[in-house]
């Protein structure tokens, strides 16, 4: 029996795997010009965004499970 993943927690999850990749990647390039606060500022902007994510579809999920379970009920 296959479970299916559910969408408020896989798109943030691509979210953060994707920022990660770009953290290592441009890594070398604030490390050489020591501009620090800029790269924390974009990985700490990204991270709120997923977050921020993860707790909107999360919500909206739930809305739509309500829906469902009125329908089903009628």
């Amino acid at each position: 029996m296959s479970r299916k993943i559910k969408r408020h927690i896989l798109f943030p999850a691509v979210l953060l795997v994707y920022f990660a990749v770009m953290a290592v990647m441009t890594y070398p390039r604030y490390r050489a010009s020591g501009n620090w606060g800029e790269y924390f500022g974009v990985m700490g902007i990204s991270l709120l965004l997923a977050l921020i994510l993860f707790f909107v579809l999360k919500k909206r999920q739930k809305i739509r499970d309500r829906f469902s379970k009125k329908d089903l009920n009628q």
